[in-house]
C-alpha cells in the first residue's frame, strides 16, 4: 500500500478553491505525533475581510483527567469539552423516512458523540495496529448483512497514516482534532479495538435526521451557519482554505443533534459499514471544506443526502468516521482482535 493513496479526486477539484496553507504543526517524532490539545475557537461573530490576519491558535496541555474506566483508545487521551473523547450516546429503537425506501426501521445501538480523533488512532497505532482475526462479524449493513473481516484487508500503518501536508491533521500533534486522510479499513479496526464498529448507513442516518423528527440537519430546521457546522472553509473566520479551518471535535456545540451527537454535519465525512470492500462504501455528513455540493457556490443540502462512495482504500483530507455499539453486545462477545 501506498504511503500516499490518493484521494478519490475531489481533493484535487477543492485544492483550486483554497488558499495558502499555514505552516503545518509537525512534531519532532516523524510520523508519531507529539499530543497536545487545542482550545476551542470561538465561532466568527462577522465577516473576515480577505486577506486579514488570523491569530494562530495558542496550543495548551489539557487538564490530567482523573483515573477513569475508559475503552483503550481514550485510557491517556485528553478530554473534548471537558469529557471522554470516547463518550457514546444511546440511541432508541426507532425508524427515520427515506424517499427510496419508505419508513426505515433501526434498532437501538450507541454511537460516538465525536468523531475519531488523532489522539485515539494515535493509541491504536500504539497498541500495534490490532485488526479483527480473519472471518469475525464486525457488524451489519442497513441490509441486515453481516460484514466480516478479511484477512486481505490491509490498514495503514506508520507513515501510511500521514496525509496531504495542506490539510493533514496527524502531523499537528492536536490530540482532539479529527482524523482525517482516514481510510474504511483503519476506521474499521480501530472501532473494533474499542468493542465497536462502524455505524452502517440506516444508523448513521437515523442518528442524522432525528429519528421520526426527519430534520434537514441535525439541529433542526434553521439554516446552517459557521455557529453551528464547520464547513465551506469557515473554522478560523477566514475565506481561505487552511489546516486552521479543521477544528476540535465538537467546537459547534450549536450544531448538535437530537441526541446530543456533533459535528454529523461538516467537519468530517464519516465512513459507514455499507458497502464493505466493495468499489464504493459510503459516507456521509459533508466535509470542512464543504457541507453541500462540491464547493461553497453551491447551495445546501440535507444532511443525511449529502453522501460520498469512495473505495475503501481512499485516504481523504474531508473523511474521517465515529464509531458505533450494539446495545445488547457483552464484554464476552467482542470482536477478536490480532496484532499486525
Amino acid at each position: 500500500m501506498s504511503s500516499l493513496r490518493a484521494c478519490a479526486g475531489l481533493s484535487l477539484l477543492l485544492a483550486a478553491a483554497c488558499g495558502p496553507a499555514p505552516a503545518s504543526r509537525v512534531s519532532s517524532a516523524g510520523s508519531v505525533p507529539i499530543l497536545h490539545a487545542d482550545p476551542p475557537r470561538p465561532a466568527p461573530t462577522g465577516p473576515v475581510p480577505v486577506g486579514a490576519a488570523v491569530p494562530a491558535p495558542q496550543l495548551v496541555s489539557a487538564p490530567t483527567p482523573s483515573p477513569r474506566a475508559e475503552p483503550p483508545t481514550c485510557a491517556s487521551h485528553p478530554l473534548c469539552r471537558d469529557e471522554s473523547c470516547c463518550a457514546k450516546i444511546d440511541l432508541p429503537e426507532g425508524t427515520y423516512q427515506d424517499e427510496r425506501a419508505g419508513v426505515v426501521h433501526v434498532r437501538p445501538f450507541a454511537l460516538d458523540k465525536y468523531e475519531l480523533t488523532v489522539g485515539r488512532v494515535l493509541a491504536w497505532q500504539r497498541a500495534g495496529h490490532p485488526v479483527p482475526a480473519p472471518g469475525a462479524t464486525i457488524g451489519k449493513d442497513a441490509s441486515g448483512r453481516e460484514v466480516k473481516w478479511q484477512a486481505s484487508y490491509q490498514v495503514q500503518r506508520g507513515d501510511q497514516l500521514r496525509g496531504w501536508e495542506r490539510y493533514d491533521t496527524w502531523r499537528t500533534g492536536s490530540a482532539t482534532l479529527p482524523k482525517n486522510f482516514l481510510d474504511w479499513y483503519t476506521a474499521a479496526a480501530v472501532c473494533a479495538m474499542d468493542g465497536g464498529r462502524l455505524p452502517n448507513d440506516a444508523e448513521w442516518r437515523y442518528a442524522a435526521v432525528g429519528g421520526e423528527e426527519d430534520r434537514p440537519f441535525p439541529w433542526g430546521a434553521a439554516p446552517q451557519t459557521p455557529e453551528r457546522a464547520i464547513y465551506n472553509c469557515t473554522g478560523d473566520g477566514n475565506v481561505s482554505c487552511s489546516l486552521a479551518d479543521i477544528l476540535p471535535v465538537g467546537a459547534r456545540p450549536a450544531g448538535a443533534g437530537r441526541w446530543g451527537h456533533q459535528d454529523l454535519a461538516g467537519s468530517m465525512f464519516e465512513w459507514t459499514i455499507d458497502a464493505a470492500g466493495a468499489e464504493a462504501a459510503v459516507n456521509r455528513g459533508g466535509g470542512f471544506c464543504y457541507i453541500g455540493g462540491l464547493d461553497r457556490r453551491h447551495g445546501a443540502v440535507r444532511t443525511a443526502a449529502n453522501a460520498r462512495r469512495d473505495p475503501p482504500t481512499t485516504v481523504s483530507h474531508m473523511v474521517g468516521a465515529r464509531c458505533a455499539y450494539d446495545r445488547t453486545a457483552r464484554a464476552a462477545d467482542a470482536t477478536e482482535l490480532v496484532s499486525r
